[in-house]
């Protein structure tokens, strides 16, 4: 064992067990009335043709959940003459959509002139696709734990929140990456079923689980990301981190693409990029930008929506203009940086550290809870 890799350790046993967290008996959602078990993720919206496939038979079932229509194998539909919703269940294992094959059942909703095709599916199903979809499932079983209940703990939350739309999450980072059957594995479905029902909760309520990919050696507070504090989302160390292949990354930007990308800014040609600000994490807080018409000062995390997560994976970076006019830049992590580090779980694990202390070290002062369903 190299030296970095003792002093995490020993940073770990400091900061970590320290703060051990305990299981609580359940957690029970709040609205009673609202059935909790089944999570609505949003596949698109309908268009003029849409077609479902199964291995057996399909039916069509309306709003009072009568049987208007089945088709074996395949359906072809079109949402858009649809005037009230109707769902679609298989006598199968599952729908197939788009290529992607799916648990539980389809729905269709129409709403304000547009209809929504929503997988309705079982929670721990649901993670069966989610969790080999966010980390490999051939990472050690604690770091696929860890990402089970940070993935259950955040629909959880996502689902409390948007209890009045009419879907809970998508299939994208902008919630959770969801593939489908096609994706899922059984060391990942053991790590589910592992840790059945478990999520995390401060003061009884269910937590932000927020996770990235790869902190870069230190996470960062969310109200320099979000403008929001969190309390159990406090930075941390994370040395770990050095083990993940994206842990340091550099990349060049031609004149003409950074001109490209910070057109919206309306700054002209851009002449160059400097460093304002930064936070205590080392990442950029403020960037002045200077174009040949104006400059402009704006946050790291906006440029970062500019120019593309795959360009710029974190905010923790230094940029510099080449004597050629491209621009270099280099940088640590990926990812905003907030909560849970993957990258960070993974080498944990890897030293046999259970998913509980991982969890309880990058979410400080958290709890572990049940959920009872309904």
């Amino acid at each position: 064992m190299n030296f970095a890799k003792s002093i995490a350790i020993l940073l770990f046993i400091i900061f970590g067990f320290n703060c051990r967290t305990m299981v609580v008996s359940t957690w029970a959602h709040p609205d009673s009335a609202r059935e909790f078990s089944k999570v609505r993720v949003l596949l698109g919206q309908g268009t003029e043709e849409e077609i479902f496939k199964t291995d057996s038979t399909i039916e069509v079932l309306d709003a009072n959940d009568l049987i208007i229509k089945k088709a074996y194998e395949i359906l072809s539909i079109n949402p858009t003459s649809l005037k009230a919703p109707i769902r679609l269940t298989a006598n199968g294992s599952y729908i197939e959509y788009k290529g992607a094959k799916y648990r539980g059942e389809i729905q269709l909703k129409p709403v304000d002139g547009k209809v929504f095709i929503i997988n309705v599916v079982p929670m721990e199903q649901y993670l069966f696709s989610v969790v080999p979809s966010e980390v490999p499932a051939s990472w050690p079983k604690e770091a696929l734990k860890a990402q089970a209940v940070c993935a259950r703990t955040y629909v959880v939350r996502e689902m409390l929140s948007r209890k009045k739309q009419v879907y809970d999450v998508d299939t994208t980072t902008n919630t959770q990456v969801y593939k489908g059957m096609t994706k899922e594995n059984p060391n990942t479905t053991h790590a589910v079923e592992d840790t059945a029902g478990l999520i995390l909760v401060f003061n009884g309520s269910p937590i932000q689980s927020f996770f990235h990919s790869n902190s870069g050696g230190v996470t960062e507070d969310p109200i320099n990301v979000w403008g929001n504090p969190v309390q159990y989302l406090a930075s941390v160390r994370s040395d770990y981190d050095k083990e993940g292949d994206n842990y340091s990354w550099e990349d060049k930007l031609t004149g003409t693409q950074m001109n490209q990308f910070l057109s919206p800014l309306g700054l002209g040609e851009i002449q160059d990029l400097i460093v304002a600000s930064r936070f205590n994490s080392s990442r950029v807080n403020e960037i002045d930008i200077i174009g040949t018409k104006s400059s402009k000062r704006i946050k790291a995390t906006e440029l970062r929506k500019l120019l593309g997560a795959s360009k710029l994976k974190s905010t923790r970076f230094g940029i510099r203009r080449e004597p050629d006019g491209t621009f270099f830049v280099k940088g640590l992590g990926s990812g905003h940086g907030v909560g849970l580090s993957q990258w960070g779980s993974y080498a944990m694990a890897k030293e046999s550290i259970d998913y509980k202390d991982i969890l309880s070290y990058y979410y400080k002062g958290v709890d572990f809870a049940r959920m009872s369903q309904n």
